[in-house]
Order: structure tokens, then sequence, then C-alpha cells
């Protein structure tokens, strides 16, 4: 051991891979923001599952498929009240559909998208 070097501890250094978390874009998510001027629609579901009751029984992925639904129809003008009903028609409960346009529209605020 050199002089003033910590301790080697068994099983680090070279030719060891340390291993931890999945790897998932979700472990990171609550703790960076996406870029300014980018729209998230993973974020999106993760608001909605956050703040709704109703949302739980729908999966995360369709949620964030609504998401991005959802910002293509606001993008395009589309009202609030039309884009629930348009999610509504794409077969998510009402709560779900208001919960996912409110959350487009609280993300798309605090990002600057869309």
């Amino acid at each position: 051991m050199r002089r003033g070097a910590p301790p080697r501890r068994p099983g680090y250094g070279a030719g060891v891979t340390q291993r931890g978390g999945s790897g998932d874009y979700v472990e990171g998510e609550r703790v960076f923001a996406p870029p300014r001027g980018s729209f998230d629609p993973d974020w999106v579901a993760g608001l909605v599952l956050d703040r709704s009751a109703a949302a739980p029984a729908v999966s995360r992925s369709a949620l964030a498929g609504a998401a991005h639904a959802d910002w293509t129809r606001r993008t395009g003008g589309a009202t609030a009240p039309e884009r629930v009903r348009a999610l509504e028609e794409d077969g998510f409960p009402p709560a779900t559909a208001r919960d996912v346009v409110g959350a487009v529209d609280d993300f798309t605020a605090a990002y600057g998208v869309g």
C-alpha cells in the first residue's frame, strides 16, 4: 500500500462491475427536470399518477401516450374541453382525461413548451 493512500476494499478495482438500480429513466425523473422547451410525456404521466386517485387504473405507458396525444391536440389549437372529449373517445375515463389535460397544461406552462 502506498503511503497516505486509502486501503483498497476487496472486490473493487479493475474488472469489477458495479451494479445498482434498473437504469430506467424514471429513476432520476423527480430529481432532474426535462430540458426547458422539450415535452416529456412520461414526466406528465408521472404528474397524473402523483395527483390522481383515478389514474392508477391506467398504466403509466398509456398515460404517457395520452399525454403525447393531448399535447399534439393542444399545439394544434384544440380547447381544453375538446381535448378532454378526445381522450374520452380514445377510451380514457372522464376523470383521467381531465387529469391528463390539466397535467399537460401545467407542464407546458412550467417548461415553456407548446
